[in-house]
């Protein structure tokens, strides 16, 4: 993280004995925050540090988000503490915290490809799907060197985009790389009426993020905990054995998801962790 950032980044747990995955946007940060909600995060934000003591807890995001992006959202809404990991861009960055700072993981670099590679790749997923018919339009705010391709596909009607929908998973399988598909959450700065389209190499991805995490800490994903808001956190709940949505998820989530939470945002992820955490789950 930038050296010029006040914001604290919370000290590893020693031993690591229970972890917790979160998305970022319209999980534990509310985009548009009541004074209710900001002391809710604040109250999440004291948590974790006594939960790190207290229970071993490793906390981190996971997000679709770019690092810069990420940066930039702690600064402007004044958060008080980084987590002790972030895995943004889907996973194709995982940074961990190390003697104060967030610090790329080198186990999980190792396992990226070159970024020229994924390029091509994608691009070849692109044309191919638009002389079928199925456009994609570029997202904005990705870097070119970027291991993530994000795209929006425009929906149309319900048949034409269940077709055109698995056209994307069947041309992102044959060039060997993954496919994030999920509906936009215009909550989140997304158009409305679409769908977020994202190539990235097969090994990143939320659920690859839950999986190696908890590898390299020795736990249990049943004993782990995740929370998301939308249609591309549900791998990621689906991989731990307490997977909640907030309250505040979209309508798409809440219909494909069983856990949802009567409380929204920061304040969903508290009680959470705090209940689960008590009962020694």
């Amino acid at each position: 993280m930038p050296p010029e950032s006040e914001t604290a980044v919370l000290p590893l747990p020693r031993p690591v004995r229970a972890v917790a995955f979160s998305d970022f946007d319209e999980t534990y940060l509310a985009h548009f925050p009541t004074e209710r909600e900001r002391l809710h995060r604040e109250a999440l934000e004291d948590y974790l540090l006594e939960a790190g003591v207290r229970h071993g807890l490793l906390f981190g995001w996971v997000t679709g988000s770019s690092l810069s992006s990420v940066q930039s959202k702690a600064r402007a809404y004044g958060l008080r503490t980084l987590p002790h990991f972030v895995a943004c861009s889907l996973g194709t960055e995982l940074l961990m915290s190390d003697a104060g700072e967030l610090r790329p993981d080198p186990g999980w670099t190792r396992l990226l490809p070159d970024a020229e590679s994924l390029g091509r790749g994608a691009g070849n997923v692109v044309r191919e799907l638009a002389e079928a018919g199925v456009g994609l339009e570029p997202q904005p705010g990705r870097a070119p060197d970027s291991l993530v391709k994000s795209y929006y596909y425009r929906s149309r009607d319900p048949g034409t985009d269940a077709r055109n929908l698995a056209a994307v998973r069947e041309a992102a399988a044959r060039a060997a790389l993954g496919a994030g598909v999920s509906r936009c959450n215009p909550a989140a700065g997304d158009p409305a009426d679409s769908y977020d389209i994202d190539l990235l190499p097969p090994m990143c991805g939320k659920r690859q993020v839950v999986r190696y995490v908890c590898r390299k800490y020795a736990l249990d994903p049943a004993d782990a905990f995740a929370f998301g808001d939308s249609g591309n956190d549900l791998e990621m709940l689906a991989a731990v054995g307490h997977g909640v949505l907030v309250g505040n998820c979209t309508e798409e989530a809440r219909g494909r998801h069983p856990r949802v939470s009567d409380r929204c945002h920061a304040d969903a992820v508290l009680t959470t962790l705090r209940t689960g955490l008590r009962a020694g789950r």
